[in-house]
């Protein structure tokens, strides 16, 4: 397997000899084949000293696909050095389910290693059938099913892939003692896998990995940090690192520190600031421990806006199972649930498993119920409805059909209700002051027909969000919505949902993929110095998709027109393949030189294979502003 990377590459540069990457990113696409608040461990090279050495803190996150689980390993996090020196910074395999890191970052691993200029980083994804990946695929009938890999050739894909990203030569990952250092990864399920031949019970994934790397943060997403516990201070405390949901640490230590306004929830109880670390100080060394908040861009230290600990992340006598409620039927002992999406922990085993089936959880008024983040609410039994994001204490098992069943019926058996996210377009009907009204477009990515609404009181097409204090300035009437927030108790009277933030999709998360898996000598009808137009002839995809919003571009009166963004860092790419190797690449940071080399690349015989855009589209223009533009391309 070898993989190609866009960037400044000295081959076949077309028209300088130095090109600019977007600020402080690097894109790979991949063919088949004061203080640090990090310790060392044992990724520390040989021979590390306190001024020889610096600390180089991992974090990374996904863009959204259609996939309901993405589990692989990663099995190597590699750093190149100018003079050529690699450094390895991930010591142990890691299992990643990619769709976890949809709407979270998560601090992926702390490494102590040499100082000096590091210029490039090299991730490795192992899909053989030995290393058991999961990959599944939002079924056309509202369930998952499981996918078969293919490489960009069409041929099966059963090995390891290894990319590799070239840091752009202006944003090098400079390591120094005593001054930590991010490195923040993107990995994209939109870009990097065509979903194709979805039927009710398998799906044919062609995957072609893409991966952003970058010194600053790619995003402003809640970050987690996940460990056992080792020390804690006064307004801090120190784990060992685990990482999403493995069961062992390599012995990289981080910092949590904490703030008077820090929520705590540990073995089931709730508490806030300074009653949170005496509650935290009482906990044995080795406690899981799992905190959400933010890193600082000034000295890498990581705040917790809440903190769970002890059996409210992992207990050891009781299953956990997380998803999303689709269904409930109240019952004379309490109430049925129907949750889908479902990932299963048992508790006597040491990884989580992602559960294709719906799961049928029992709840009772012994069960106890706690709301992430908010010590003081008092939630019960109607709290739990549909659409809400849980996490469940009990005893999984089957029923007589052999589907899965999970009890939390039993004293000391819990439901939090987490943080949930919605889309939506704003209705134009008269709205309550600190309310919207929502035609509702999608509950944590899945259809509100995947939902049974029945009975709940809420109703998809009119849905009701309480918006409190938050800032509605410049959002109109059909515009597209993203909130986070809590759904309502069942049966509760509208609003139907209780928002904290609110994102505006009507500026951005637009992103344009038409792909020709057999390749079209004819791939566009226009490539001129000012705009860009597909043709979708023979097209395998054509979709704009902005949130959960898909738009057909075969349904559109024309195909778009793609303009570049006149205003900020723009990126373009095109990629040229000889057979099934890349025979070169091509890097621009502006259009007024991606468009010359676009145009003599197209020759009678070039086909094109993919063109992906990200940036906004406004429909009633059809024209798409892109602020990156990549074009794979076969000779």
């Amino acid at each position: 397997m070898s993989f190609y990377i866009l960037s400044n590459l000295s081959r076949r540069l077309r028209g300088a000899s130095r090109w600019l990457v977007a600020p402080a990113l690097a894109i790979v696409l991949a063919a088949c084949g004061g203080g640090s608040s990090m310790t060392g461990s044992n990724t520390n090279p040989q021979g590390c000293t306190s001024s020889t050495c610096g600390s180089m803190l991992t974090t990374i996150t996904d863009a959204t696909g259609d996939f309901t689980t993405y589990t692989v390993n990663v099995t190597s996090l590699q750093m190149t050095k100018a003079d050529g020196a690699v450094v390895e910074t991930l010591p142990k395999t890691t299992r990643i389910d990619f769709t976890q890191l949809v709407d979270l970052t998560e601090f992926f691993t702390a490494a102590t290693i040499p100082t000096g200029e590091y210029v490039a980083v090299t991730m490795t994804l192992d899909f053989s059938a030995a290393a058991t990946p999961d990959i599944e695929v939002d079924g056309t009938t509202g369930t998952s099913v499981p996918a078969t890999l293919e490489d960009s050739g069409g041929n099966p894909l059963n090995g390891p892939l290894t990319l590799t990203v070239q840091l752009d030569s202006g944003h090098h990952l400079f390591i120094a003692p005593g001054i930590p250092a991010r490195l923040a990864l993107d990995f994209n399920l939109a870009a990097s896998n065509e979903v194709s031949d979805v039927t009710a019970t398998a799906a044919v994934v062609e995957v072609e990995p893409v991966l952003v790397a970058s010194i600053q943060p790619l995003d402003t997403k809640q970050i987690r940090v996940r460990g056992t516990l080792v020390s804690v201070d006064t307004t801090s405390y120190t784990v060992e690192l685990e990482p999403f949901d493995n069961q062992s640490s390599d012995g990289t230590q981080v910092t949590v520190n904490t703030t008077a306004q820090t929520t705590y929830e540990i073995n089931g109880a709730s508490y806030t600031g300074a009653a949170g670390v005496t509650a935290m100080q009482a906990l044995a060394s080795g406690t899981l421990t799992v905190a959400f908040g933010t890193l600082s861009t000034n000295d890498g230290s990581f705040t917790a806006a809440n903190v769970l600990a002890g059996s409210s992340v992992q207990s050891p006598s009781l299953d956990r199972l997380q998803g999303i409620v689709i269904q409930r039927t109240n019952t004379a002992a309490g109430a049925t649930l129907i949750v889908r999406n479902g990932t299963l922990h048992m508790h006597g085993d040491q990884s989580d498993h992602f559960n294709a089936k719906n799961v049928t959880l029992t709840i009772a008024g012994t069960t106890m119920f706690k709301v992430a983040g908010e010590p003081s609410a008092a939630p019960d039994i109607t709290w739990p409805s549909i659409g809400s994001e849980i996490t469940a204490f009990g005893t999984a098992g089957t029923d007589m059909s052999g589907n899965p069943t999970f009890d939390a019926t039993a004293a000391g058996d819990e439901v939090r209700l987490e943080i949930t996210t919605l889309w939506g377009l704003q209705l134009p009907v008269p709205t309550i002051p600190g309310q919207v009204v929502l035609n509702l477009q999608a509950i944590e990515g899945l259809s509100p027909s995947d939902f049974t609404f029945t009975g709940s009181g809420s109703n998809p097409a009119s849905y009701v969000v309480a918006t409190g204090a938050l800032p509605l300035t410049g959002v109109t009437a059909s515009a597209p919505l993203r909130f986070f927030g809590l759904v309502q108790p069942y049966l509760s009277t509208p609003p139907d949902f209780n928002a904290q933030t609110l994102v505006n999709f009507a500026a951005v998360s637009a992103t344009l993929d038409v792909g020709f898996r057999a390749g079209s000598t004819t791939g566009f009808t226009t490539v001129s110095m000012s705009d860009l137009v597909v043709n979708l002839a023979g097209s395998t995809t054509h979709v704009i998709k902005i949130g959960p919003e898909s738009i057909d571009l075969t349904t559109l009166p024309a195909s778009p027109q793609i303009i570049p963004n006149p205003t900020g860092v723009d990126m373009f790419a095109i990629l040229d393949w000889m057979a099934e190797m890349p025979a070169g690449v091509g890097l621009y940071s502006s259009y007024a030189t991606f468009e010359p080399a676009l145009s003599g690349d197209l020759t009678a015989t070039t086909k094109v294979l993919r063109v992906f855009a990200s940036g906004q589209y406004d429909q009633a223009s059809n024209t798409f502003t892109a602020s990156q533009i990549a074009v794979v391309l076969k000779n």
